[in-house]
Parts: C-alpha cells; structure tokens; sequence
C-alpha cells in the first residue's frame, strides 16, 4: 500500500488500509497542542470577515516585530512564512546543488525539499541504543563536509533532544567549518525547561533557527512560522519567497496569540506531565518507548509486529502515525501524540489488551 507521507489525516490512511473508519476515533497522529484556547479569545465575526478582505502585510512588520522582541534578536533577522514548511522549501533553493546533511530519523520534508532542488543528501543515523542520541565528535566531523546541516531540535518523531552543550558544541563546529546549520525548533514550546538556539544567532552567522506557531497555538489551517538568521541569509531568502505568502488571517491570529505566554507555560507542564503519566501507566515489560520531551512519542511492541499492532489501534478508534516513511525506523515503532487525560486513557486500555 501507498502509505501517507504525514499525520493528521486519518479519513484518507483508513481508506488507504482498506478499513472503515469508525464513527468514533481519536487522532493520534496529529502532534498539534491538544488543549485549546477558549472561543472566547478567538476573534469575533466582523473581525474575520475584515481580515479576509484585506491584502496581508508583504513584510508582516507587526509580526517580525513581535517575534524579535519575544526572541532578543533583530527585526533584520526574523522572517515570518507560510509555516516551517515554506521556510524548509526557501531554504533548499537557497542551498541548491549542494551537500545538506541530515541528522535521521526526522522529518522528511528535509530530504524532500533538498532532493527536489538537486541537493546531494546524506544521513547520520541516530544511536537506537543509546535513546536516540548522536555522538556528537563525529556528527561535527561528519558535519564539515556539508555546505548545510539539518538538525530537528527536539526532533520529530522521536520527540529527543541533545544536552545543550552537545548542541551547542555541533553548532560552532558547522559554523567553523563553513557549513550552515539549520535547527528545527517546530515543537520547542512544548519542552518544559528547554533551551533555544535562538540565543545564539548573532555568535554563529550561519545558524538558521525554525519555529512555528502552527503547533501550540491551534493554526494548522492558517499556516504559519518564522526563521530566525543572520541579516544576509534573511535577506536572501526573502528574494525566494512569493509575495503575500503569509495571509492577512493567519498574521492577525498570530499578532493575538503568540503574546500569549501564559498559555504556553500551561502548556508545557500540562504536557510533560501527562507524558509522564502515560509512561508509567503503560503495561509492565510489553512496550518500549523514545525518551521524548515532546507531546508526541516512539512507541513499539517488546513482542509482536508492530504493523499488526498499528492496524489493531485503527480498528479501535485509535489512529497512530506509522514510521515508514523515516529512514532508521522503517516502520518498527508507532508514533503516539501526548493527548488529553482522558484521550490517553483509551489508549492505554488499547495497549493493556492488545495480546501480540
């Protein structure tokens, strides 16, 4: 079968499977923010109907502010785009031709991207046996000969992180050697006493940080995210991206949300507490999980298939993102979205009675 490259549609993976969907089922392969803001701090009627008849900022000057200031770093150095996607595609047309490296398992659209404009594309494989983890004297060595680096930070799917000297110690090295040094940093505002790389731009010209605002704040439909780099390679991608990339809509919903650090901060101890609930709940010696700090994570059946056990959750309501599509993996684990007590709690009773 065709398997979908990405989570977060599970009519179309049921029908891909051959299986009827249920009336009733959980998504699990969605790693977006599962507790949502109140209707009441979305904005009202007229206020959409004036934001969708209205051209958007092409600068998104309001946002790129607000960025900055949140940030500590320089309007210059903030690009606001449409999700960390357009970021991800901006910059390997920018890096074209070239040797990018990525540091896997992780998010395919990196490969994608890069292959798409004619990159050369290597891999370092994460240590399985060592949680996921990279020894970091040979990924700076491996590093040096690419013109660019890809580093998912925390990474996607298995939720990981390196320590920050480790990171840090990656970063000067690519920024020694010439090489650029591209950090995702998608799912940051759900690690509980993270750290950012975003602090580090004006030490490291060619570190190229990557947010979204997609994930915690509920704008999947809208599409939205930044870059964070030095002035020059701001400057460049600008010349790559279309006008009016970011819409009106999804620049206004930010400018309200993203000031909400409140809501963020709940957020991330509501999360790591919940992952730490489901860790612990799961049945004795049957499944192995990633070390995520994330809301998402790798699991995978200690006796069984795993594919057996992907098909079972769908049948029962419960829909994983499966792990085909990510070099390393290959389909051997599952990943799970860190939902609400109650979502978790069907999970949990799925796994306590699938027999293996």
């Amino acid at each position: 079968m065709r398997w979908p490259a990405h989570g977060a549609n599970p009519l179309a993976l049921y029908e891909q499977c051959g299986l009827a969907a249920p009336s009733d089922y959980i998504d699990f392969s969605v790693n977006t923010n599962p507790y949502r803001l109140p209707p009441s701090a979305w904005p009202d009627g007229e206020e959409w109907i004036r934001w969708a008849a209205e051209y958007p900022d092409p600068e998104a000057k309001a946002l790129r502010e607000l960025v900055a200031k949140q940030e500590q770093i320089r309007p210059g150095q903030v690009l606001v785009t449409n999700g960390t996607a357009e970021a991800i595609y901006l910059l390997a047309a920018l890096l074209a031709g070239r040797r990018v490296g990525i540091l896997e398992p992780t998010f395919s659209e990196y490969r994608r991207a890069c292959l798409a404009y004619g990159c050369e594309v290597k891999s370092l494989m994460a240590e399985e046996s060592r949680g996921f983890s990279y020894d970091i004297d040979k990924a700076a060595a491996w590093a040096a000969e690419c013109d660019a680096l890809f580093v998912c930070h925390p990474n996607n799917p298995t939720g990981t992180v390196m320590p920050e000297r480790d990171l840090r110690s990656l970063v000067a090295a690519a920024d020694q050697a010439g090489t650029y040094i591209v950090v995702d940093e998608a799912f940051y505002p759900f690690w509980h006493g993270g750290f950012t790389a975003m602090r580090w731009l004006d030490r490291y010209p060619r570190l190229i940080v990557l947010r979204s605002l997609t994930k915690i704040h509920h704008l999947a439909g809208a599409r939205l995210g930044y870059v964070g780099a030095d002035e020059a390679v701001i400057a460049s991608l600008k010349t790559r991206q279309p006008p009016w990339s970011t819409s009106r809509i999804a620049q206004q919903l930010a400018l309200r949300f993203a000031s909400m650090e409140s809501f963020v901060e709940w957020t991330k101890e509501r999360i790591a507490a919940e992952r730490a609930r489901v860790f612990w709940s799961l049945p004795a010696g049957r499944y192995a999980v990633s070390p995520s700090v994330v809301n998402f994570y790798l699991l995978r059946p200690l006796s069984g298939r795993t594919e057996e056990l992907f098909f079972y959750l769908l049948q029962r309501g419960i829909v994983p993102r499966h792990t085909r599509n990510f070099p390393g993996l290959d389909g051997r684990y599952v990943r799970l979205a860190v939902k609400t007590q109650v979502e978790n709690d069907r999970l949990l009773e799925a796994l306590a009675r699938w027999s293996g």
